[in-house]
């Protein structure tokens, strides 16, 4: 039987916290990039640093890694869901103009086409590669990301199911918010994941 850890670390604030940020790739705000740092003092015992492509999840992840002297990998596979013709838009303007739809695509988000983004299934399929890779790997690790995808992780290991919504409207993850997750693989090679809770 062998245990890791992997400890999913969401970005800090950034210079737009109003709008609806997936691909946009915008950047920490002072307060963001100070929220990461008093985070990562607190987390310990890692192999690895694993980062989303974006740069207010890499920065500071990389910076983290080369103090600790620790491998730095960008998986492209833990960015953000892209939201397409919303992506990057502030929310209230979004609301105003298709309110029924972004209401729609909060409670059954499965239901809905993003104008010109990601489906909620490939988003899914993707997050699901690079969990399996870091579950191959058996290593103690960090991954700096986006709410989405923690969220997403969380659902996963409580197997809420494909169309339960209950992680995107029940869970708040903060800025800097750290998750962890303890993973146990048996002789058999099964897979048993814990939510360490707080």
């Amino acid at each position: 039987m062998h245990q890791f850890t992997i400890t999913l670390l969401r970005h800090g604030e950034t210079t737009a916290p109003n709008n609806l940020n997936g691909k946009t790739d915008v950047s920490l705000s002072e307060l963001g990039e100070q929220q990461m740092h008093d985070a990562l003092a607190n987390i310990e015992n890692l192999s690895q640093v694993i980062s989303s492509p974006l740069i207010r999840c890499a920065k500071v992840a990389q910076e983290y890694a080369l103090q600790c002297d620790l491998p730095f990998t960008i998986n492209p596979e833990f960015a953000e869901i892209d939201f397409g013709d919303w992506d990057g838009q502030p929310f209230g303007e979004l609301y105003r103009q298709q309110p029924e739809l972004m209401d729609k695509f909060w409670r059954t988000p499965w239901e809905v086409t993003i104008p010109n983004g990601e489906q909620l299934d490939a988003f899914q399929h993707r997050i699901d590669n690079a969990w399996q890779q870091l579950i191959n790997q058996q290593h103690n690790s960090l991954v700096v990301c986006h709410g989405g995808v923690i969220r997403y992780l969380i659902a996963k290991v409580l197997n809420l199911g494909p169309t339960n919504n209950s992680h995107i409207t029940a869970l708040k993850i903060d800025y800097a918010a750290v998750v962890e997750i303890q993973i146990t693989v048996d002789e058999d090679k099964n897979v048993y994941p814990m939510l360490l809770w707080p």
